[in-house]
């Protein structure tokens, strides 16, 4: 009979890498409140996983609204801008979307554009974004507003998987310390010669030392 296999504690399983954590600010004119909302509804799975969404409703009564909109808007990765006619004539929606753009020229963030409502949003600089949702068709042109951000959804989903793709590998690796081959010889000690020289080897010591011997018994025999 075939020996019996010696059990041991079974492997833990090995821990799971930790995502890295994604910043979404959503900037939005507050007559789109209503679609605003609807976009965080669709988004909380997104925010179970290490994704942060922001907008100017999550500020604290007694926050100071410029710096902290400034602050949030400096460290976010993504931006989506939920644009409409209204977004387009706001004067601090604009500012917030011109800092994004500017931020995204320098390719540190990704600027994502939602079509509430049909407008002129080829003129804002984002007629060479891929917009959402889909080819652009504006929320108010699908059959509910639960189809238009359930697409809206997925594609902010791709973004926040690039921008991870874009974090791991903006991370830089240790560098190993070399390994020496085993059959690679160990160099050889070298000593000064008696001009000075740093060539001569270790191994002519004992030749030099005999025959200096020979010298002094040929000296002792002559004299």
């Amino acid at each position: 009979m075939p020996a019996a296999r010696a059990s041991g504690p079974p492997k833990a399983p090995a821990p799971k890498a930790k995502k890295a954590k994604v910043r979404i600010f959503v900037s939005y004119c507050h007559a789109n409140a209503i679609q605003q909302a609807k976009l965080q509804v669709h988004l909380a799975q997104l925010k179970r996983d290490e994704v942060e969404t922001w907008f100017d409703g999550d500020m604290e009564a007694g926050d100071k609204l410029n710096t902290e909109i400034s602050r949030k808007l400096r460290t976010a990765d993504i931006f989506v801008a939920l644009m409409s006619p209204e977004y387009i004539a706001s004067h601090w929606c604009q500012l917030e979307y011109r800092r994004a753009m500017g931020r995204r020229a320098r390719g540190s963030m990704r600027v994502v554009v939602v079509v509430v409502r049909p407008c002129a949003w080829k003129d804002t600089g984002a007629s060479d974004l891929k917009v959402l949702p889909r080819d652009g068709r504006p929320v108010s042109d699908w059959r509910s507003m639960d189809h238009a951000f359930a697409d809206v959804a997925e594609g902010i989903k791709g973004a926040v998987k690039a921008v991870r793709a874009y974090l791991a590998e903006a991370v830089p690796a240790r560098p190993g310390k070399p390994a020496r081959s085993a059959a690679a010889p160990k160099p050889k000690k070298r000593v000064a010669s008696a001009k000075g020289s740093p060539n001569v080897l270790v191994k002519a010591m004992p030749a030099a030392r005999a025959a200096r011997g020979q010298r002094a018994v040929r000296s002792r025999a002559t004299g």
